[in-house]
């Protein structure tokens, strides 16, 4: 990883809060929304292909999310 040392120490001694919580929920709830829909929405795609599509999705929300809020 090419992060400096005081971004590695940020990271690793930032303390959650609730809007971090948000935020991964929000992804974690389009990423399950996603795989269970998806499948349905669009036929005969393979389920490896649906997974990354929806994780995807997911981490973009979740960095959405991140820069908007």
């Amino acid at each position: 990883m090419l992060l400096s040392e005081s971004t590695m120490f940020r990271l690793r001694h930032r303390h959650w809060t609730a809007k971090d919580f948000a935020i991964v929920g929000c992804a974690t709830v389009l990423y399950i929304v996603l795989r269970l829909t998806l499948p349905k929405i669009i036929k005969n795609v393979d389920d490896k292909l649906i997974d990354k599509i929806a994780f995807g999705a997911a981490i973009v929300a979740m960095f959405a999310l991140m820069f908007v809020t």
